[in-house]
């Protein structure tokens, strides 16, 4: 049977009911805490995970640290046993080397080892030029006996060393390759080398003065000994040029212990200083000299010249610092103020050179025609330009020429001025005459206007009888229609010696001479040789 819907709810309803708990009300506080403890328990987790992992690679790499450190280990008691089989064998070495000596009764090579270890090593030559600071170390103990058998060898037998003097080192002739540069050369030895431009600036000594010492100097093909370094501090010489310093110090040791130390030095000091041009005038006649002076100009040093005179400058060695360089004038030359420049190197000095306008005498003469036809043709004119100017180009690099020219002829007078324009027998040609016409009965004494070498002595069809004498630097003189030739090629001949005898040969009207002076093929007035110095006197 059913039961009533209703008495089914009833029953339901009458059941006891279970007792329930509160809900409690969670407050902000906790749920905060409760997420740091979450936070924490994640970050101990994780943390756990992390020493797992180290561990594990760890155990990993224990196995190959271990290897390395085996292997170490053994390199290193490798190195231990041949570090001690060294050792044994340097006692051993150094045993056998005593017991030797005292056996061959040499015991002081010993003494000399342990000196030699005791001993400083060499002090090093500190230079300097103003600019610069070098030390250097001494020769090779080779090198430096080489050097000593070739000092003795070349120079000291030979007595070839004087004492050094500061105050006047001009020395004559230049130096191209000196004994001493050829000895350095064959070791192969370049030294250290010192620039010198203005004055004495090099400054050399020594870190530790030694007890004693010798110096040379190699300059200008001299030696000059001293025993100081001052000396070579001061040392400025009249000259530029490349100089070699060789020092032999010896210090003295005050300790048993410890030997006694010699060294040999060298290096080089190269005196570089602007060249200083000078002339010896700035205002001249058409057919004179002008003479170029150089002070501290090296040898061969390139010179330039910029000037419209046609200027072919030669600088070579004169005296002391000086060089010289001559440039002929030619009388045809217009008169005008020429700007000349010379330079070299970095030095440059400018001058203003006025050429004046200068008349010259003309004059009119009467020649047998005879005489003019066998001397003035194309073939006695080419005789004397194939003959003579080969001679032209021959010049001696030293100046002999000493003061005034001396009168060829004394007391005699003069027929014709140099650079006359002459005409011959109403010829309406001219031509201009070369030199000075001297009045000279046959047979005179004819004489050498300076010091010289006799270059040509012979006939030729136009001027007779002919002397050429060279005096230095491309100067020549003249002497032409001279009835007897008293020299011969090669003779070295002075001022006032006697050449010749005067006459009438070649293309002359009378007996007398014809003095010609020339530089080069330009041809200059005798007369301001004869009145007056060409050049300055060496210094």
């Amino acid at each position: 049977m059913s039961v009533p819907r209703q008495t089914q709810g009833r029953a339901r309803a009458n059941k006891p009911k279970q007792s329930q708990k509160p809900v409690k009300k969670q407050s902000a506080q906790d749920k905060q805490r409760q997420t740091r403890q979450t936070q924490q328990a994640r970050q101990t987790q994780r943390s756990r995970q992390t020493q797992e992992s180290r561990k594990t690679g760890q155990t990993g790499k224990t196995g190959k640290g271990a290897q390395g450190q085996n292997a170490r280990g053994k390199r290193r008691q490798g190195n231990i046993k041949l570090f001690r089989l060294f050792s044994i064998m340097i006692c051993l070495f150094i045993g056998t080397f005593v017991l030797s000596s005292i056996v061959t009764g040499n015991p002081g090579r010993v003494a000399q080892i342990v000196q030699g270890l005791l001993t400083p090593a060499m002090p090093k030559l500190v230079l300097r030029d103003g600019r610069n600071e070098y030390r250097i170390n001494p020769f090779s103990r080779k090198d430096a006996r080489e050097t000593r058998t070739f000092l003795q060898t070349n120079y000291e037998e030979n007595q070839g060393i004087v004492a050094l003097n500061t105050e006047s080192s001009a020395v004559a002739g230049l130096q191209n390759q000196s004994p001493f540069q050829r000895h350095l050369t064959k070791m192969n030895y370049s030294p250290q080398t010192l620039s010198v431009n203005q004055f004495a600036s090099q400054r050399i000594a020594f870190a530790t003065p030694p007890t004693s010492m010798e110096t040379l100097v190699f300059f200008l093909g001299g030696v000059y000994a001293s025993n100081s370094l001052d000396d070579i501090n001061d040392f400025l010489p009249d000259n530029d040029g490349l100089c070699y310093v060789l020092v032999d110090a010896i210090w003295e040791s005050d300790k048993s212990w410890q030997a006694d130390r010699n060294g040999v030095y060298c290096f080089a000091i190269m005196f570089d200083r602007p060249a200083i041009f000078s002339i010896n005038t700035e205002d001249i006649d058409p057919g004179e000299l002008l003479v170029f002076y150089a002070e501290y100009l090296v040898e061969g040093e390139p010179v330039t010249v910029q000037s419209k005179l046609p200027l072919n400058l030669q600088f070579t060695p004169y005296s002391g610092r000086h060089m010289i360089a001559l440039a002929p004038i030619s009388y045809d030359i217009r008169p005008d103020t020429y700007i000349t420049t010379l330079s070299a190197g970095a030095a440059s000095q400018t001058f203003e050179i006025t050429v004046k306008d200068k008349e010259f005498a003309v004059q009119y003469v009467s020649i047998d025609p005879r005489i003019v036809a066998e001397t003035r043709t194309e073939e006695t004119n080419k005789e004397f330009q194939d003959k003579v100017n080969p001679i032209l180009a021959e010049q001696s690099r030293t100046l002999l020429w000493r003061g005034k020219a001396a009168l060829p002829v004394p007391e005699s007078r003069v027929l014709t001025l140099f650079g006359s324009r002459r005409y011959v027998n109403d010829d309406v040609n001219s031509y201009r005459h070369t030199g000075l016409d001297l009045e000279a009965p046959l047979g005179t004494e004819i004489r050498a206007v300076n010091h010289g070498k006799v270059l040509f002595a012979e006939y030729l069809a136009y001027t007779g009888n002919t002397v050429l004498i060279e005096h230095g630097l491309g100067l020549k003189s003249w002497y032409y229609h001279m009835d007897e030739l008293l020299v011969t090629p090669g003779d070295v001949v002075a001022k006032d010696d006697v050449i010749g005898l005067s006459g009438q040969t070649g293309f002359a009207a009378e007996p007398h001479l014809h003095l010609t002076l020339s530089v080069g093929n330009v041809y200059i007035n005798p007369v301001t040789a004869i009145n007056q110095a060409l050049f300055s006197e060496p210094q």
